[in-house]
């Protein structure tokens, strides 16, 4: 897996995939971040998610071999197929970290999101994340992700997610 350009997609506002509709329920994800192109360390999460009004609440609880870590979204759709909000990672104390800043927007066929924040169960290093979601045909959603520092590639992360069927 290689790290991702500096380049992405293009904003398509009227793009038709919604991270709101997406996330409403329960979804996973399952797949790999890779650091310093060195190490590669399996991943899945598990996500609840409640459509708002204008948006998105939504726990992501990362499955790590020493404990889960939570880390929690709040974002609005915005106009022009953008969206804002903030996100809070639990580290390696277990303790939620201050809000970061989040912003995005939607591409013809997913979204991107942006924001300086902390990689969850990690250290209060500050760190950038660039999400690129890419809706499939399968209805999943592949995410890659690029973590920098300083504009510098550090990690890679590549995760499929999926819908959790209900259950009953």
């Amino acid at each position: 897996m290689a790290l991702t350009a500096c380049t992405g997609p293009v904003p398509a506002p009227d793009g038709p995939f919604a991270l709101e509709a997406f996330f409403a329920g329960a979804s996973r994800s399952e797949g790999e971040v890779r650091t310093a192109l060195v190490l590669t360390e399996r991943i899945t999460a598990s996500f609840a998610g409640a459509s708002t009004e204008n948006g998105l609440e939504l726990d992501e609880i990362f499955h790590f071999p020493q404990g889960d870590r939570l880390q929690r979204w709040s974002l609005r759709a915005g106009a022009g197929g953008t969206y804002a909000g903030t996100v809070r990672t639990a580290g390696d104390d277990g303790e939620l970290r201050a809000p970061a800043n989040v912003t995005g927007y939607k591409t013809a066929d997913g979204a991107v999101l942006d924001y300086d924040g902390y990689a969850p169960g990690g250290s209060d290093r500050l760190l950038h994340f660039r999400h690129w979601m890419t809706t499939q045909g399968d209805g999943t959603v592949l995410n890659r992700v690029r973590i920098s520092k300083f504009g510098l590639p550090i990690a890679g992360a590549r995760v499929v997610f999926s819908k959790v069927p209900p259950t009953g």
